[in-house]
């Protein structure tokens, strides 16, 4: 790790981080790394788990949300959560195809999804300003507007976690030993 950040746990993080380490724990069995590192900020963690919780009430379904998920962090190229959703898509029954098209930046095959995963991609890497074409293309597929701005509470939980990673390379989790990734190397750190 770098930058000064620690691996937290509930004896050493600050006591607002520790209650949701806790749940975070219940839920899950163990605390993820990414939590770990958040825990120095009470207001970071909370923010994240709070935007992972509302994630979920989209109108995507798990797999959609994972693709969509994917597609974000190959765009902001973070090795420690493609990892992780590696795993949880796998979870999710996301086919494991479509799972590699995305870690390879190459095309789904389901059109759906092939869809969700551009429209995603082109609203990270284009922070937003993407075209009327863009958007017509993801609704051509049948989503709607809906979709649009569910597609950004996506983005933003990421950023969240992609950032976090970027700023304490945040080391993988035991669970993620099968599903390790290279970034594409588009994105440098600043000199």
């Amino acid at each position: 790790m770098i930058n000064g950040f620690s691996l937290h746990d509930t004896s050493n993080a600050p006591a607002a981080s520790a209650e949701i380490l806790n749940g975070v724990e219940k839920a899950w069995g163990f605390v993820p790394n990414l939590h770990r590192v958040l825990a120095e900020s009470p207001a970071a963690l909370e923010a994240y788990s709070t935007l992972w919780r509302i994630a979920e009430k989209t109108g995507f379904t798990p797999r959609e949300r994972n693709i969509a998920y994917l597609a974000i962090i190959y765009e902001n190229e973070c090795t420690y959560c493609i990892a992780g959703h590696t795993y949880l898509s796998r979870m999710a029954k996301v086919d494991n195809d479509a799972i590699a098209a995305v870690r390879e930046g190459r095309p789904i095959a389901d059109p759906k999804l092939e869809a969700l995963c551009q429209f995603a991609a082109s609203i990270t890497r284009q922070r937003g300003f993407v075209s009327e074409a863009d958007v017509a293309a993801f609704k051509a597929v049948g989503y709607d507007n809906r979709a649009v701005l569910d597609v950004l509470v996506l983005a933003a939980t990421k950023l969240i976690s992609n950032y976090t990673n970027h700023l304490a390379q945040t080391p993988n989790d035991a669970f993620m030993k099968s599903a390790e990734w290279s970034a594409p190397g588009k994105l440098k750190p600043a000199a």
